[in-house]
C-alpha cells in the first residue's frame, strides 16, 4: 500500500509548499532530461539548418518561430536549459529559471509533465512515491515557479519584455548576474 497524503496537515510543511510534489519533481526531472536529449540530438541533425515550421518532428520546431533559424551552438545551448532545470531537481530544490530560455524549458516541461501524468505514462516512474493531494495540481507550480521570472508571450510563444520580442541571443542572458549558472558547466556530451 503507498503512503497517501490526502488533505494537507496543518504544521507539516504540506499545508503551505506551493512547489512540486515529490512525484511531480521527479516527473519534471524525467521530462527535462528527456527533452535535453531530444534537443542535442536535433540540434545535431539539423546542423544549423533552419526549421522550415512547426510540423517538422523537432522538438525545436515547438518553440517560437523566431528560435528556428538558429545555430548549433544556440539550440545546445537551450538544451543546456533543459539540463539545469533537471540538475535543479537533483540537488533536492525545485527548478529555478534563470534566464528567458529556462522560463520556457520549464512551460514545456511543466506541460508535458502535467500531459504524461494525466494519461498515466508516467505512474511506474513514479511508483514508489507517496500520493501527495496536490499530484494532479499543476497550475499551481507552474505560477509559483514561473511566476516571479514570468516572459510574457504573445500569441506566436516569442518571450517579450516589455511587448518586446526578447532575441534568441539574450534568452540566456541570466536574469540576475549574482544568480546565474556556472558558465563554465559544460554542455551534456
Amino acid at each position: 500500500m503507498r503512503n497517501v497524503i490526502p488533505f494537507p496537515l496543518p504544521g507539516s510543511g504540506n499545508d503551505l509548499d506551493p512547489g512540486l510534489t515529490s512525484r511531480q519533481a521527479r516527473m519534471v526531472a524525467v521530462i527535462a532530461t528527456t527533452f535535453a536529449a531530444t534537443v542535442y540530438g536535433d540540434a545535431d541533425a539539423l546542423a544549423g539548418r533552419v526549421i522550415e515550421s512547426a510540423e517538422q518532428g523537432s522538438l525545436l520546431a515547438t518553440l517560437p518561430s523566431v528560435t528556428w533559424g538558429q545555430d548549433t551552438g544556440w539550440r545546445r545551448q537551450m538544451s543546456r536549459a533543459f539540463d539545469d532545470l533537471a540538475a535543479d531537481i537533483a540537488t533536492g530544490r525545485d527548478p529555478e529559471p534563470t534566464c528567458p530560455a529556462e522560463v520556457v524549458a520549464l512551460h514545456l516541461v511543466l506541460a508535458a509533465a502535467a500531459e504524461h501524468a494525466a494519461a498515466g505514462d508516467l505512474d511506474m516512474v513514479v511508483a514508489d512515491l507517496p500520493v501527495h493531494w496536490r499530484d494532479g495540481d499543476w497550475s499551481g507550480p507552474t505560477d509559483v515557479l514561473c511566476g516571479d521570472r514570468e516572459v510574457p508571450t504573445p500569441p506566436d510563444g516569442a518571450p517579450t519584455a516589455d511587448g518586446v520580442v526578447v532575441d534568441p541571443a539574450a534568452w540566456f542572458v541570466p536574469f540576475d548576474a549574482h544568480r546565474s549558472r556556472d558558465p563554465d558547466r559544460g554542455h551534456r556530451f
